[in-house]
Formats: structure tokens, C-alpha cells, sequence
């Protein structure tokens, strides 16, 4: 029972660090004049995404989900959350569709069919990984999110 109450208590530090290191003074620090001057075009992140979803600091129950994204050189979007095995696991099936929107390192799934309303991700420095947190409206619990870009692509 120690582990387990040592292993949620580590992951919600981890959380907080994350959550304050992204929404500080310093957030921008790593833009680019260019990236922060107005919206990128969505046609950088065209292509096929792979990842996973879950629940921060889960306890008996699991929110855990795979979601492959498919967004395309016209900014148009496709995402299918597929939940991964476990018996207790809460994660609903589900598609997304929308727009995928830009400004500097932030992406933003606009979603207009599904319950996620939007999602806005983060991409890593070298372009080919979002990441982030969001609220998971069928458990309204936060879950931590990565996509990684399909390792047969190349960042533009």
C-alpha cells in the first residue's frame, strides 16, 4: 500500500512540475521570433501520428487509450481512439475529426464530431512528438497525451 500511495504522490509532483514549467514566465522561452509572430501552417504536421493516452494518478480504475491521428497538408484532421485492454479500464472508443490549428510550438485540435471539444498540444523541439494534458470528457479526469509522428516521415 506504501508503493502505491509513493508512486500516485510521485505522480502528481510530476504532474504540478509539468503543469507550472509549461504555464510559467519562461513558457515561450524556446519559440522562435518567427514561430511566436502568428500561425504556423498546419501543413507541417501533415501526415500519420501514433500514441497513447491515460489517466494522471490512476488508482483502481485505468483511462488508457491508443489514438491514431491522420492529419492532412490542408489542415483537416481524422483521429481514431481505440481503449486499450484491462478490465478496469475507462476509456471510451471514439472518433475525432475537425481542424488542426498552429502558433508556434502549440497545436490545437479543434474537434467537430466526437465529446472532445479541442485539444491543445505542445511539440517537442525537433517537431515529430505532441504532448500534453487534457480533460478526458467521458471520465473528466485528466489524462497526459503523446503522439509521436509516424517514424516512416520526416519533420519538415
Amino acid at each position: 500500500m506504501r508503493h502505491h500511495r509513493f508512486a500516485t504522490g510521485l505522480s502528481a509532483v510530476a504532474l504540478l512540475v509539468l503543469v507550472a514549467g509549461c504555464a510559467g514566465p519562461n513558457a515561450g522561452l524556446f519559440e522562435s521570433d518567427t514561430g511566436a509572430a502568428g500561425p504556423a501552417p498546419a501543413s507541417e504536421l501533415s501526415g500519420s501520428w501514433h500514441g497513447t493516452f491515460g489517466w494522471v494518478g490512476a488508482h483502481f480504475y485505468e483511462d488508457e487509450a491508443r489514438i491514431t491521428l491522420r492529419i492532412e497538408e490542408d489542415g483537416t484532421f481524422t483521429a481514431t481512439v481505440t481503449r486499450n485492454g484491462g478490465a478496469n479500464n475507462l476509456a471510451k472508443a471514439t472518433t475525432w475529426a475537425g481542424t488542426a490549428v498552429t502558433r508556434g510550438k502549440r497545436v490545437t485540435l479543434r474537434n467537430t464530431k466526437g465529446p472532445w471539444g479541442w485539444v491543445t498540444l505542445v511539440r517537442s523541439r525537433n517537431g515529430n512528438v505532441l504532448y500534453g494534458v487534457a480533460s478526458d470528457p467521458a471520465t473528466e479526469a485528466n489524462v497526459m497525451l503523446k503522439i509521436e509522428r509516424d517514424s516512416r516521415q520526416e519533420a519538415p
